[in-house]
């Protein structure tokens, strides 16, 4: 094999510790992008939506009502890429979308290409739990998914206000700095079919402010997410993503679709454990490989974690025969397993991504503050080529 390719299966794994924490659980995560290491604010604002979820779980609320609270919080924050502070369409628009899926009951719920709502995964709760009441009348079917103006009508009949200004000063001076590379990158390529040189010979590497052109690795755009088992053994996930810079109007990523954005099934039986799973990274790459349920069905039919992630991981993310064509495949999953055991019950908790790094946070109930991590690949890997994942076994009581 030659150095090349061994760079390309180049992985680490990293193992957590045993710690008894009640009957409940949740983790969360603010993207699998390019952070800073020396950037603590995510970190803070997972362990803020961490105690947020909990807060709700000790009150016996639902598994499904705790990932949703999570991610508003995390929506609300501007440093995020959901919500207020969502990248920008090509218009100078943001589009939202989200989703929230139900162990349970199994219902799905996702919006997509929303506009003037501050929290789109609460608009996704509501979808599941409409779903929840059964069918309409004359036989009709509730919807799971929603898109653009239907969506925003859905909202408008549940008393939402779709008017909220989701743009921040922040997102719009990126998408400013971002349209103007663009519109340079474009008269250089009008250039060049025409034969003719640019002006400025400096135009191709240079902004005019004398920023460097930013590279796909620069480019990835993260989306938050949470799971959780609540004190009765149900799980649940949800999603939350104002999509890629400068997107085309319209555009719907992995999050507003059934088994790319996010998956949850309850425990059946000993050989089908609970999984609650959230996805992050390229929207492309996680639709064509449908990379929620997939990942939770590798999960489920392994003994073993750290060994079924990886495995999938790589033979249906990295490898996959859908993405021959992607020179690099940028994605990152959380996700539980949650058992059933003689002497009480487990959440085996792991991350994995091919990124540069992966933020996230997760706690017991007996815990008094959550965990946090910037997760990050090894220098020596290649992003996109390679992956690192890690990992945390809770002991939880019996429900």
């Amino acid at each position: 094999m030659s150095s090349d390719a061994s760079q390309e299966q180049k992985h680490t794994i990293n193992n957590g510790c045993s710690v008894s924490t009640g009957k409940v659980f949740v983790a969360v995560h603010s993207g699998a992008g390019n952070h800073s290491k020396a950037n603590e604010y995510h970190k803070y604002i997972c362990k803020k939506a961490c105690m947020q979820a909990m807060a709700l779980l000790k009150k016996k609320r639902s598994a499904m009502d705790a990932v949703t609270t999570a991610v508003m919080s995390l929506e609300n924050d501007e440093s995020t890429n959901a919500g207020y502070g969502s990248n920008l369409n090509v218009q100078g628009d943001a589009e939202c979308e989200a989703c929230v899926m139900d162990g349970k009951s199994l219902y799905f719920g996702g919006v997509g290409a929303l506009s003037g709502v501050k929290n789109p995964v609460n608009v996704a709760n509501l979808l599941v739990k409409e779903q929840m009441e059964g069918p309409l009348p004359f036989g009709r079917v509730r919807p799971s998914i929603l898109v653009g103006k239907g969506a925003k009508t859905f909202c408008m009949n549940h008393g939402i206000d779709t008017n909220y200004n989701i743009i921040s000063k922040s997102a719009f001076k990126t998408y400013n700095r971002y349209k103007r590379k663009c519109c340079i990158s474009d008269s250089n390529n009008v250039a060049k079919r025409r034969k003719v040189e640019p002006v400025d010979e400096k135009i191709n590497q240079t902004s005019k402010i004398g920023e460097t052109l930013s590279t796909p690795s620069e480019l990835i755009q993260d989306t938050v997410g949470a799971i959780c088992v609540d004190q009765d053994g149900n799980v649940a996930a949800a999603s939350s993503s104002g999509g890629i810079w400068l997107k085309h109007p319209g555009r719907l990523g992995p999050i507003s679709m059934y088994g790319a954005g996010c998956w949850a099934q309850n425990r059946a039986s000993d050989d089908k454990p609970g999984v609650a799973v959230v996805t992050s990274g390229c929207g492309e790459h996680i639709m064509q490989t449908v990379l929620a349920k997939t990942s939770s069905d590798g999960i489920r039919s392994s003994e073993d974690l750290t060994v079924s992630l990886p495995q999938v991981f790589k033979r249906d993310f990295l490898e996959s025969e859908f993405l021959t064509a992607k020179p690099e495949k940028h994605g990152g999953v959380l996700a539980l397993k949650f058992m059933e055991a003689s002497d009480g019950n487990e959440v085996e908790l792991a991350w994995i991504h091919s990124t540069n790094s992966f933020c996230l946070a997760f706690m017991g109930g007996d815990q008094k503050s959550p965990k946090a991590l910037m997760s990050s690949l090894d220098e020596s890997c290649a992003p996109g080529k390679s992956f690192t994942m890690g990992g945390y076994l809770a002991c939880l009581e019996r429900c």
